[in-house]
């Protein structure tokens, strides 16, 4: 939940708890950081789309909330496809990441990423959805 007076997050439900003060705003910042990739890191969503290990899958018009805007879905090119990138590998057994852009902004979202897999040899086993989004005009 998010103060919108003065854009101050309040409360955060994380699979089923509720975080309040600076934990709601942690996580929250922290969630941003990975739905607004491409406003904290530039150009990087070319990683996690390289034709060299993810399929693009097509784009459709979905709705978040009462926003809809087209969103493009990447899949994996083979099961189990291994991957290195700047000093990292990885092998990735689940993968789907959708982007697009809502209307009035410039900011490429992600509106889901399910990944599985092990990297740097450590398991990793996630996803992020975003449900409901508003722009204003």
């Amino acid at each position: 939940m998010v103060d919108t007076s003065n854009s101050t997050v309040i409360s955060a439900n994380l699979e089923g708890y509720v975080v309040t003060g600076s934990q709601a705003k942690q996580e929250f910042d922290s969630l941003m950081s990975v739905v607004g990739l491409e406003e904290y890191f530039s150009g990087e969503i070319g990683v996690f789309t390289d034709p060299t290990y993810f399929t693009n899958q097509g784009t459709s018009t979905q709705t978040f909330g009462t926003v809809s805007f087209p969103v493009t879905t990447y899949g994996l090119n083979t099961a189990n496809e291994q991957i290195t990138y700047c000093g990292v590998s990885a092998t990735i057994t689940s993968y789907t990441l959708s982007v697009g852009t809502p209307p009035g902004t410039s900011l490429l979202f992600i509106t889901y990423l399910q990944f599985s897999g092990t990297s740097q040899g450590q398991s990793e086993d996630f996803s992020i959805q975003l449900v409901s989004i508003t722009t204003q005009s």
